[in-house]
């Protein structure tokens, strides 16, 4: 038998949980980028001032329009990383920023006399053959040039390239000359996304990605706020605040009772058919019969429509139409004889009416609708 305050201690663990997961999935954190990743399942540390950079806690790092230069330790060390099999994105518009990388990896930087608001596809054999995008928005002011090294000029005008990549030693390095292609706006165009799509496609499942914004942070400047830091702009810290403020109205209200202890034991579930026969008996003289069968019916298809996702409103060729686009099988067109019987048409009798309910019934607990 469960007493009351047991049930009160599921319904706060309830609460605890759907706290939890509202923290860690609406929270944002980062820009539109770091919650498009995590949308993706990739593994996505936001790196910043509390959160400095670790290269080998990452497999990928997304550099996205920094307008503060690296140090040339930290490009050193960089290109370390990319040496290893780490990869590398680079990304943005800021001139000073790629023509570091792109004078680290051999590559040169062209200025362009009006903006590039549209980039085609170069390569007759798509480097990316299973999504090809022939075409991208970068409204780009800069070009990338095979300088020194063997370039892959994925998108761009000529030999002129806005989207490069190349391999350096066991890593792969992928750069643009655009800070508006994985931008927040830049997202937003259809083959822009699917470019930025299909590179992520080319790292590990619930791969460790760091991504800096703005800024690469390798020092710590705030360390004595770090917990406090986690706690108040993580999304695990503030399910964990949620958490503690829960357990802590439950555990002051356990004492309470609220009448005598209930027996909430789910008693055995009375068959369709039964409530039927009882309704039938009881609404005889009213002649309400296919009262009661168009309430099943609705019910019915109430019930069918929530689980596939369908307007049970439709009339019934649609209604079925619909069904069956969205992978119902209908064996021996079972569910469409039962929804045609269902209709109410004509008087019908209490023998018919317990029969029609009783298939409902077979139905559901056939196809596990309970």
């Amino acid at each position: 038998m469960l007493q009351i305050h047991r049930l009160s201690f599921s319904f706060y663990i309830f609460l605890i949980l759907l706290c939890a997961l509202y923290s860690c999935d609406s929270y944002v954190e980062g820009s539109v980028l770091y919650n498009i990743m995590r949308k993706l399942k990739f593994r996505v540390t936001l790196i910043s001032e509390q959160i400095p950079s670790r290269l080998k806690n990452y497999d990928v790092l997304f550099l996205q329009e920094l307008t503060k230069l690296p140090t040339e330790n930290e490009i050193k060390d960089i290109q370390n990383f990319v040496k290893k099999g780490g990869s590398l994105i680079v990304s943005g518009g800021y001139h000073k920023m790629m023509e570091i990388f792109a004078d680290v990896y051999g590559l040169k930087l062209k200025s362009l006399s009006n903006r590039l608001d549209d980039a085609y596809r170069n390569e007759d054999e798509p480097f990316f053959p299973l999504n090809a995008v022939n075409r991208i928005q970068p409204r780009a002011y800069f070009t990338l040039q095979n300088n020194q090294r063997d370039m892959a000029n994925l998108y761009g005008a000529g030999n002129q390239a806005v989207v490069a990549t190349l391999k350096d030693g066991d890593g792969r390095v992928y750069l643009t000359t655009s800070d508006y292609l994985f931008n927040e706006n830049g997202l937003r165009h259809n083959e822009n996304a699917r470019l930025f799509y299909n590179i992520m496609s080319t790292f590990p499942t619930r791969a460790r990605i760091g991504l800096a914004e703005g800024n690469y942070y390798t020092i710590n400047k705030n360390r004595d706020n770090t917990f406090i830091s986690f706690v108040f702009k993580t999304s695990w810290g503030l399910a964990a605040v949620y958490i503690c403020l829960i357990l802590f109205v439950f555990m002051t209200l356990r004492g309470r009772r609220f009448g005598e202890p209930l027996n909430i034991r789910e008693k055995n579930r009375r068959l369709s058919s039964e409530y039927v026969h009882a309704m039938t008996a009881l609404y005889q003289k009213g002649n309400t019969r296919k009262d009661i069968l168009r309430h099943i019916q609705e019910k019915f298809r109430s019930d069918l429509g929530r689980r596939w996702r369908v307007n049970p409103n439709l009339d019934t060729s649609a209604f079925m139409e619909e069904l069956t686009l969205r992978g119902l099988v209908d064996k021996d067109t079972e569910l469409t004889n039962l929804i045609r019987d269902l209709e109410p048409v004509g008087d019908i009798s209490e023998t018919q009416l317990i029969e029609i309910a009783k298939r409902v019934e077979t139905y559901r607990a056939n196809t596990n609708m309970r």
